[in-house]
Parts: C-alpha cells; structure tokens; sequence
C-alpha cells in the first residue's frame, strides 16, 4: 500500500458513522481512494472506520488521524485502520506503530524532525501545516532531503495545491475544502463536486 504521486487523501472529520458510508461512496466514485478518519473526535471517529472497514473492504486505503497516543492507534488498527496519521512529531509513537508492522505519516514541522523520521525508517512524511509554512519552505526542503515523500497537509486548496506540488508535495491530505466537518448526506453534491475537481486538477498536473 503505497501513496502515488499526486494522491489526494480525503480528511473526514466530526462525521457520524450514519452518514460516513454515502460519503465514502461518493468519493470513491470520483476516484478518491485514499481517507483517513480523524480522530479529533474519538469515539466517532473509530465508529466511523469500524462501519468503512466493514462496508468497503479492499475498495479504499482506510487510516486513523490525529493519532496521539499508543491506545489510541491501537483502537484504531482493532478498528479496521490500515495506516495511521499523526498531527506532529512523536519518535515514541512512530516506532511504536512501526514496530506493528502498520504504515505511520507522522506530522513533521522541522528539518530535524524530517531527519529523525527518516531515520526510523519512515516512507511519508506529513508537512503539517504546509499552508502557514508556504511552497518556498518546500521547496527547501528538497535540498538535504532530494527523495523525500512529503504529504502536504493543512491549508492546501484547489487555489494553491498546484504551487505545492510544483514545489515537491508528492500528495495532499485535503479536510475541508474536500469533506466538510460534519459532513451529512446533505453534504454529498458538493463533495462530489469537489472530488472532482481535485481529481482532474491532479490528473493535469501529472502529465
């Protein structure tokens, strides 16, 4: 299970289990494989990934977000999680999901965290947030770190999410602009819509 470039990570936050399934579907239509349940919200959370692992087994790339503790990624793979994503840098917790034999994006910030991620033996790393940081930091990044696989995450859009790939994000991790917080069937024509234009925006970009 590996991020292509260009892929686009839907964020689904705050969204009950009742509604998590229609927009699952309505994503996976346009082309979005790739979601990752945040667990800002626990129990809701975890009920969410218990009812997408069930229903979609094997059609989506399913992972648990704002992972911060061991117990809390634990809950998560029991859920059905494939991968997990943490918020910021914990070496504790990364080698602790690591040592799972489970696929961790942890949050990085800094060129030393990149480093110590990468030392552990970590594929992706989450610029978390890319969109406060800028494409320049990006960009610099790629110096000491020319085969770096970076997540761009928090405050990437359909206005800006071309400049961060020119500068080197391999994927995005897309919240709201893509999945409202609380997302409802209410919701689903404009998630569609969006998925769609992320869809054709990335596919361009990689021709």
């Amino acid at each position: 299970m590996n991020l292509q470039k260009g892929e686009i990570v839907a964020i689904i936050r705050g969204v009950a289990a009742e509604h998590v399934s229609a927009v699952a579907r309505t994503l996976l239509d346009e082309g979005i494989s790739w979601m990752e349940v945040s667990l800002s919200e626990e129990e809701m959370g975890l009920a969410c990934i218990r009812t997408l692992a069930a229903e979609f087994q094997g059609r989506l790339q399913l992972g648990a977000g704002t992972v911060t503790t061991a117990e809390q990624a634990d809950k998560a793979i029991e859920a059905g999680a494939q991968y997990i994503i943490t918020p910021g840098w914990d070496r504790e917790l990364t080698r602790y999901v690591l040592g799972k034999g489970v696929q961790i994006f942890p949050g990085v910030f800094s060129p030393g965290e990149v480093m110590q991620a990468l030392a552990d033996g970590v594929e992706v790393v989450k610029l978390f947030p890319a969109g406060s940081l800028g494409s320049d930091y990006v960009k610099n990044l790629f110096g000491p770190f020319p085969r770096l696989h970076l997540m761009g995450v928090g405050g990437i859009s359909r206005k800006n999410l071309a400049e961060f790939y020119a500068a080197g994000c391999s994927s995005f991790g897309i919240g709201s602009d893509l999945v409202p917080r609380g997302a409802t069937r209410e919701h689903l024509d404009a998630i569609r819509k969006s998925a769609a234009e992320y869809v054709k925006l990335v596919q361009t970009l990689k021709k």
